[in-house]
């Protein structure tokens, strides 16, 4: 395990079962994560160098309700990954030092608007939305202080709206808040819903493991709907990996949007 990774933990027993020094963990903060069945009060986040992992839109309750959390971090809290901009402005309204990185999902697609944010925090996550090449010059500028997504089923689609809920609602089934869709075409997706919203991911582990040389922070990895035993198997795994996990999403060639015209 040459690389540093920083894995988004989703059982209760993951981080007592990987020790590696290249390993930082970060735990989706319960009432602050969504698209994650398992989540952690601050008082269950006991390892060493831990981070919180917040990727809700928070509301004004929300921040209140996040101040009084940061106001009382306890000491292994080292760092933050998160999406709302709020939190950056708590963070500096308390003066609060501890790392912080962005994860904006689908946004962080350019040098220009990633160096932006470098100038306010200390990493961000580029985006899966561009190419392997995209990303290669990306990381070529920054100085090695972007996280490149490298391997995981991927966030596609977030809302605020509890669309499972809904849905069994409205045609008066009982589906569960965890599930698999399939679209027209045949393609799965997997759904999650909390009491904070929905989230559609991929319906295969997206694989970018390895294919980027010591100019980068690290590598993102989300542990959702894999064991324990399958993550580790996956981090010091060389050989096989591409084999097991073949998927590239969009990292191998570019997207090409072609419009319709049509008569109005």
């Amino acid at each position: 395990m040459e690389n540093n990774y920083y894995v988004i933990v989703t059982t209760k027993t993951l981080s007592e079962k990987l020790k590696e020094s290249n390993i930082t963990f970060l735990f989706p903060l319960e009432g602050f994560s969504v698209g994650y069945p398992t989540t952690f009060k601050l008082e269950e986040i006991t390892c060493r160098n831990a981070y919180l992992f917040i990727n809700r839109i928070l509301d004004h309750n929300s921040i209140l309700q996040l101040e009084e959390i940061l106001a009382n971090l306890p000491s292994n809290i080292k760092g933050i990954m998160f999406d709302d901009l709020g939190v950056l402005y708590l963070l500096k309204k308390m003066k609060k030092k501890i790392e912080t990185i962005l994860f904006l999902n689908h946004f962080n697609c350019n040098y220009l608007s990633i160096q932006s944010f470098l100038d306010e925090v200390d990493s961000v996550v580029i985006s899966t939305d561009i190419t392997r090449k995209e990303t290669e010059e990306i990381l070529k500028k920054t100085k090695s202080r972007c996280i490149v997504y490298g391997f995981g089923y991927i966030s596609i689609m977030y809302s605020r709206r509890l669309l499972i809920t809904n849905y069994n609602h409205h045609f008066k089934l009982n589906a569960s808040r965890k599930n698999i869709i399939t679209n027209d075409l045949g393609k799965n997706f997997r759904i999650i819903e909390n009491e904070y919203g929905t989230v559609i991911y991929t319906g295969e582990a997206y694989n970018g493991l390895r294919k980027y040389k010591n100019t980068m922070k690290g590598y993102l990895i989300n542990t959702l709907f894999f064991t324990d035993e399958e993550v580790i198997k996956i981090l010091r795994q060389d050989s096989k990996l591409d084999e097991l996990y073949p998927y590239r999403y969009l990292s191998e060639e570019e997207t090409i949007v072609r419009v319709k015209e049509r008569n109005i």
